[in-house]
């Protein structure tokens, strides 16, 4: 038995330049039948194009992480694939293993967001809160207390105090951050030990101001903390120079199919085969040694009427074309297939499409029956 879909996928801007473009990104689901969403903060919103998410990217939450020298590059970027293949080397400067899909600190930067949201979100996000700017750069704390008695009239609710095990590269060992509220308003106070070279009279204005988010001990010692991240060199400006002088294809609606074939399974279970198949012009490449690459991760999940998973499976999808090749390439099609096990029964198939190395994730859901087996 066979069900067979074909998706027709919105426009996606300036697809596969030469030095980029990577897993097949499927932003906004056309006819309205299903619902796409992308990776919250650090993806595109549902049914933005990659131009418009690739603009205000720097925007988000990668602002508090990234260096001065890189805010300024991406200001001079002018096109969505130069944009593209920066997102790309700025992930890949910081990841610490370098090996397979997986980019361990994009992985906890995406945490960080979480939890910042979760615990500090107020009428906006909450990675753009100060404790959020905080969080995004030291990771949550390791121990909070609350009701530290600095006396009537300091703060207008209770001081909140955040502890870490670890060290925090040029702030004081053993110093405690210090928020306190003040009209109307988070602030963290400066450290109480005298050092890193802050004079008296300036410590002393940050501590009683009521406008100064970040005391200068603080900005100091995230500027550290980013630098840290800073694994492996790249060289954004010949990458930018290699997209440049490469030739782009046109946008274009996106092919995007599926379909599903049901078998019978072991213990009375249906085998659930899910085909892929896309367009190679739709997908995103990088320039890698010699070859443009793309990877991607596809998940699917069929979810009962309560929302919980009764079957699941996942893919890693690698397509690899030499450089020279790509453009004349663009109208053949790539095929993928994956398969799980599931009983009979009416479903949510969700299939998730990750890629890492641009930091987001499209989700796609649909009804599907699934016969007995």
């Amino acid at each position: 038995m066979k069900r067979m879909k074909s998706l027709g996928w919105t426009k996606m801007a300036a697809l596969a330049t030469g030095a980029l473009v990577c897993a097949a990104a499927l932003i906004g689901l056309a006819e309205g039948r299903a619902a796409a969403q992308q990776g919250g903060s650090l993806g595109p919103a549902e049914g933005e194009t990659l131009e418009a998410w690739t603009l205000r990217w720097m925007d988000g939450p990668v602002k508090y992480i990234s260096t001065e020298e890189e805010q300024d590059l991406f200001a001079e970027l002018d096109t969505t694939q130069e944009r593209l293949q920066f997102i790309r080397l700025f992930w890949q400067r910081r990841d610490p293993r370098l090996r397979g899909p997986d980019n361990e600190f994009l992985q906890e930067f995406e945490q960080r967001i979480e939890y910042a949201n979760e615990n500090f979100g107020n009428g906006k996000p909450g990675w753009e809160t100060l404790f959020g700017h905080v969080v995004l750069v030291l990771g949550p704390p390791d121990r909070t207390r609350r009701e530290l008695g600095l006396g009537a009239g300091f703060s207008d609710r209770p001081p909140i105090l955040w502890s870490y095990d670890r060290l925090i590269p040029d702030w004081p060992a053993n110093e405690s951050l210090l928020f306190v509220f003040r009209t109307g308003r988070w602030r963290l106070l400066p450290p109480n030990d005298d050092f890193g070279g802050v004079d008296s009279m300036r410590r002393e204005m940050e501590r009683n101001s009521t406008f100064i988010e970040l005391p200068t001990d603080m900005e100091i010692s995230m500027i550290s903390v980013v630098d840290e991240t800073l694994i492996r060199p790249v060289d954004y400006r010949a990458a930018m120079d290699d997209v440049r002088a490469t030739v782009a294809f046109p946008d274009a609606q996106i092919p995007f199919g599926w379909e599903a074939d049901f078998a019978a399974g072991q213990g009375g279970q249906t085998t659930v085969t899910l085909s892929f198949s896309w367009r190679m012009g739709s997908l995103i490449f990088h320039a890698v040694e010699g070859t443009f690459q793309t990877e991607m991760v596809v998940r699917a999940i069929l979810l009962d009427e309560s929302g919980q998973a009764v079957a699941e499976t996942s893919e890693h999808i690698s397509v690899e074309v030499p450089l020279e090749d790509l453009e004349r390439r663009g109208d053949e099609i790539v095929e993928r297939s994956i398969e799980m096990q599931a009983p009979e029964g009416s479903y949510t198939l969700e299939l998730i499409l990750e890629d890492q190395l641009l930091g987001y994730r499209t989700i796609y859901r649909e009804p599907l029956e699934v016969p007995a087996g």
